[in-house]
């Protein structure tokens, strides 16, 4: 299975074969981040965009939740999600559980972007823009609890 989008239309398909449509009005004017997701347990959907994140039914694309990422706007997922999935924002970072109760919310990891660089046992590791353009620094956060590891200064960017 797999998912796309069209204008604010998201189709699941097998193939050419539609599974199922529907339709999500995510403001995406203050953002150019979009992204969708295919989380296998606990066999959801996650689209990504704007200020919310929404996770819908992989079976029948039913909305069961929102999350308004309050005070925040949608950038990317983490990689591969398992146990935890990892929403990352512009400044925050939010790990929910297969339940879609959230974990915890790491604040201010950023000014700007984030970006997930991967994930070593307990760590999950990041890059978080500081200082626009390009001031990028490398973030380590505890998988369990969010609370910040390390900080140091990322090498240049291509």
């Amino acid at each position: 299975m797999r998912v796309e989008r069209s204008g604010d239309r998201y189709l699941a398909l097998e193939g050419d074969r539609v599974l199922w449509s529907v339709e999500l009005a995510i403001d995406m004017s203050s953002t150019p981040f979009r992204e969708e997701l295919i989380w296998p347990v606990p066999s959801l959907v996650a689209i990504g965009g704007g200020s919310v994140v929404h996770f819908l039914a992989k079976d029948s694309g039913a909305i069961i939740k929102t999350l308004g990422l309050e005070g925040d706007l949608f950038g990317h997922f983490g990689e591969q999600p398992t146990d935890a999935l990892y929403v990352l924002g512009w400044r925050h970072v939010v790990a929910l559980d297969r339940s879609l109760n959230v974990r915890w919310t790491s604040k201010n990891v950023a000014v700007d972007g984030i970006t997930w660089r991967g994930q070593e046992g307990q760590r999950i590791l990041l890059s978080a823009e500081m200082d626009p353009p390009g001031g990028w620094v490398d973030v380590e956060l505890d998988a369990s609890s969010g609370n910040e590891l390390s900080r140091a200064v990322s090498p240049p960017r291509a």
